[in-house]
């Protein structure tokens, strides 16, 4: 039993390992795209003698940026080092990973239209999760621009409440109107030991590892279509992340319920 245990217990570590140098690839690789975009703006800018507040604007941009970076990599080493993966996780804003993704896609995308609406009527959007949450919502967003054929982009993200076995759960759905999944592949792209075909252009790579964040955080994750029983209109990505209750005068404590 013991040895069971231990066995259980590595290969745990080497999962959470994979997911996590796949995540930290994929931030780093997004990370040079935009500070490579922003540095050849800032030189058309400056040849063109546009205003100082618009070249700022971009080298704020990049600073943002390349705290995301140092920030991405204490995560990493940090997550590295932990034993159990839960003891790192912690009260996040919904809201705020899901505004901040969707201005990071209007950056890395400027040549596209994209139009994201956000609903949500809840003033507490704190979920169980991690600063890795917003990788979350970036590969949804990106996969949502990248396979779509439309001028303009089209995505809505609404949020709710759901009690499903005892437990409480924000809600995610996020709908696109880009060119949608069949059937037979909805789960094939969320399961971990899914190769891309040489004919993919990655999508189940970046939403395998979405799904695997978001079993971390104890929730679920599912693809449905946007029209019913037509994947050509669109995908629906509905998420169920563990909701975080603040409880005492102090604001300062939290529970899962």
């Amino acid at each position: 039993m013991q040895e069971i245990a231990i066995e259980n217990m590595f290969l745990k570590s080497f999962k959470r390992v994979k997911c996590f140098k796949g995540l930290f690839t994929h931030d780093i690789s997004n990370l040079f795209h935009v500070l490579g975009n922003s540095i050849e703006l800032c030189e058309i800018l400056i040849k063109q003698g546009i205003k100082t507040e618009e070249v700022l604007k971009y080298f704020k941009m990049i600073a943002e940026q390349i705290n995301r970076g140092k920030k991405l990599v204490r995560n990493i080493i940090k997550l590295s080092e932990l034993e159990d993966h839960e003891t790192f996780i912690e009260p996040t804003d919904l809201l705020e990973h899901l505004e901040n993704a969707a201005r990071f896609i209007n950056i890395i995308f400027p040549d596209r239209e994209i139009n994201i609406k956000l609903l949500s009527k809840f003033e507490n959007t704190l979920v169980f999760a991690n600063e890795l949450l917003l990788d979350v919502f970036e590969n949804i967003f990106m996969n949502a621009v990248d396979y779509n054929k439309n001028e303009v982009v089209h995505i809505e993200v609404s949020v709710s409440e759901l009690w499903e076995r005892n437990k409480h759960f924000l809600k995610i759905e996020i709908k696109d109107n880009a060119i949608g999944i069949k059937d037979k592949r909805k789960k094939e792209i969320l399961q971990e030991k899914h190769e891309k075909s040489k004919n993919s252009k990655g999508m189940g790579l970046g939403l395998s590892l979405v799904a695997k964040l978001i079993d971390l955080y104890g929730g679920h994750m599912w693809i449905e279509d946007r029209i019913k029983r037509d994947h050509n209109k669109g995908s629906n990505f509905i998420l169920l992340i563990p909701k975080a209750i603040i409880i005492g005068m102090d604001h300062g404590t939290y529970q899962e319920i």
